[in-house]
């Protein structure tokens, strides 16, 4: 029952029927008593009783008569009373003085008499005897006998009929209403979700249809912001392609220009030549993470996917990382690497290994090691490729590490000026590791140093 929708129809279904069924009770306790018609069955059975008892009477006696209402009241639980003209007993019964009150009305006005009880009502009716005289029977009818409104709408006859026809209709119109109105809440949702995942073209005006409602305004709004933040990224991207294009150009007549000062200055400028070299190799190295991150967040790297062996890559980039630990009196070492495939593009997923290898180089102390490993792993029936890179550096305060992957963030200016650190490289893992469906995390290891953990679906 976490869906709105379900809610919705639920609760309104059951408020349908509690109304149906509390509206019908208040109007069987409330509702005013009213006579049975002359013609009902239950009077026209205490007409034949009462008729029986007269005949009795007058052929066998007063005690003939008795016994016959005692038989009657054992046998069917009816108590009946037989008065002459006079509104006197003729069974030298014991009577309450309603039953003779309703006797003598019936008498009065020539008509059944009704009076009404707490559980029961008393009827009274004037019989006609063979000798010509007038007598009443009085008798006293549970209220149950009586066909009253909720009786007569959950009772015989078609009682499953009138159940199955309520139930239905509550439950047709509930879930019609709860549909429409849960219906643009999911639309609008799987729009963000979509929206949140990079289809920033995503919009939700159309399939609203004709709706003028607070919902509607919701869904207009929602087009507005999904079209303010369109292009603001597109501009953000071109931007960035912009930058780093105009970059390039004089950047490479710098590395002419510093050729050729190179050759025309003596060896008291050999310094500061090597400086400007470093930092224009540093200048470029930027410019092409850029260009790259500007790639994944655009999603511009249309380019088709095909399968890749990524032990292949992990054991090309410990290769190349080895020359950059010798500088530093480290050492690579890969402890696994199973034999997996992952369909996705190359480049791209070389540079992600790469971008965290590169970064655990650059924060370990001298002497100590970088290890990698590919493992392939079995999650909920599907094939993945774990890849691990640990070093054992410092490690990071446990509050910063999700920042790790954010553009340009450094947790500390000071050591990342000195490293060589631009701050998006493991940005570049991110989106990279993102555009292949797979993970990626940062955490500290028990011992110290981090360790970067890639989560990617393989091929089985």
């Amino acid at each position: 029952m976490r869906t709105l929708f379900v809610k919705i129809f639920l609760w309104f279904w059951l408020a349908s029927i509690l109304i149906i069924v509390s509206t019908v009770a208040l109007v069987s306790i409330f509702e005013p008593f009213r006579p049975l018609p002359k013609d009902a069955r239950v009077v026209k059975r205490m007409a034949h009783q009462g008729q029986r008892a007269v005949e009795i009477l007058e052929l066998d006696g007063p005690e003939a008569l008795q016994n016959f209402l005692i038989h009657k009241e054992q046998r069917q639980g009816r108590h009946l009373t037989l008065f002459n003209e006079n509104i006197e007993v003729e069974a030298g019964q014991n009577v309450t003085a309603e039953e003779r009150e309703l006797a003598s009305r019936s008498g009065q006005s020539g008509i059944a008499e009704f009076l009404k009880k707490d559980r029961s009502f008393l009827i009274a009716r004037p019989i006609y005897g063979a000798s010509g005289k007038t007598y009443y029977i009085v008798g006293e009818i549970p209220r149950r006998s009586r066909s009253f409104p909720l009786w007569r709408l959950f009772g015989p006859p078609f009682l499953s009929l009138r159940l199955l026809a309520i139930f239905i209709v509550a439950s047709v119109f509930c879930y019609w209403l709860a549909r429409y109105l849960a219906s643009p809440a999911a639309k609008l949702r799987a729009a963000t979700q979509q929206l949140a995942a990079g289809e920033l073209t995503t919009r939700v005006g159309n399939s609203l249809g004709g709706r003028r409602d607070e919902l509607a305004d919701l869904g207009y709004d929602f087009d507005r912001m999904a079209e303010r933040i369109e292009a603001l990224i597109t501009a953000q991207g071109r931007l960035l392609r912009d930058i780093s294009h105009e970059l390039r150009s004089p950047l490479a007549r710098l590395t002419v220009a510093l050729e050729l000062a190179r050759q025309r200055s003596g060896a008291e400028a050999a310094e500061a030549h090597d400086r400007i070299e470093r930092e224009a190799e540093r200048l470029n190295t930027l410019i092409g993470q850029l260009r790259t991150l500007t790639l994944l967040e655009s999603g511009g790297e249309n380019r088709p996917k095909k399968p890749i062996a990524v032990d292949l890559l992990i054991a090309a980039i410990a290769d190349d990382a080895v020359f950059e630990a010798r500088g530093k009196n480290c050492t690579v070492k890969v402890l696994e690497n199973d034999e997996v495939m992952v369909n996705g593009i190359e480049e791209m997923l070389y540079s992600a290994i790469e971008n965290v290898v590169r970064n655990a180089l650059r924060y370990s102390p001298e002497g100590s090691e970088v290890e990698i490993s590919l493992r392939a792993a079995s999650v909920s029936g599907q094939r993945r490729a774990l890849i691990s890179v640990r070093d054992h550096g410092p490690g990071v305060e446990e509050s910063e590490l999700l920042n790790l992957f954010k553009p340009f963030y450094r947790v500390d200016d000071a050591r990342d000026r000195q490293s060589g650190g631009s701050g998006i490289g493991l940005t570049i893992t991110e989106k990279a590791v993102h555009f292949h469906q797979g993970t990626v995390q940062a955490s500290n290891t028990r011992d110290g140093g981090l360790i970067v953990t890639m989560d990617l679906p393989a091929l089985n």
